[in-house]
C-alpha cells in the first residue's frame, strides 16, 4: 500500500479537501500557507490547480449557505437601508469583489457581504477565482522552488 506522500492523487485530494473545508468555514489566513505547501508537495502548477479549485468550491459553499440562512433575515431587517447599495452591487459588484480580493481583504467578511448582496453566484465565483489566483499562484510557485 503506497504512503500518502508517494501518491500524488491522494495527496492532491487531501490538499483539495483541506482547502475546500477551511474556505467553506471561513478560517482566516490559511490560503497562502496551503498554497505554499501544495507547491512544495505537488509542484507549482499542480499545487496551484488543486488549491484554486478547492478555494473556489469552499468559497462558493460558504456563499450559498450564508445567502440561504442569513439573507432573508437581514433583508427583512435592513431592506430599506440596503436599496441604494444593492443597485450599485448589482451593476458593478463583480469589479468591486475582484478588486477587494486582489487587495487581500478578509475572506470571511468579503464572502458574507457578497452573499447578502444581490450579486449572482456565477459572478461571485468568477471574481473569487480571478481574485485569488495570483496569491495562490505566487505561493505555489514559491513552494515548488524548495
Amino acid at each position: 500500500m503506497p504512503s500518502l506522500l508517494d501518491s500524488e492523487w491522494l495527496l492532491g485530494l487531501l490538499i483539495f479537501s483541506l482547502t475546500a473545508a477551511v474556505m467553506s468555514f471561513g478560517v482566516p489566513g490559511v490560503l497562502v500557507p496551503i498554497s505554499f505547501s501544495s507547491g512544495a508537495l505537488l509542484g507549482g502548477w499542480e499545487g496551484m490547480a488543486v488549491v484554486g479549485v478547492g478555494a473556489l468550491l469552499g468559497s462558493q459553499a460558504f456563499f450559498v449557505v450564508t445567502r440561504r440562512w442569513l439573507g432573508a433575515r437581514l433583508r427583512h431587517r435592513w431592506g430599506d437601508r440596503l436599496k441604494r447599495l444593492d443597485g450599485e452591487i448589482a451593476r458593478r459588484g463583480f469589479f468591486y469583489l475582484l478588486g477587494l480580493r486582489l487587495l487581500g481583504m478578509p475572506h470571511l467578511a468579503l464572502t458574507a457581504a457578497s452573499a447578502l448582496s444581490p450579486m449572482r453566484a456565477r459572478s461571485f465565483a468568477l471574481a473569487t477565482l480571478l481574485g485569488l489566483l495570483p496569491a495562490i499562484g505566487l505561493a505555489a510557485m514559491a513552494g515548488s522552488a524548495i
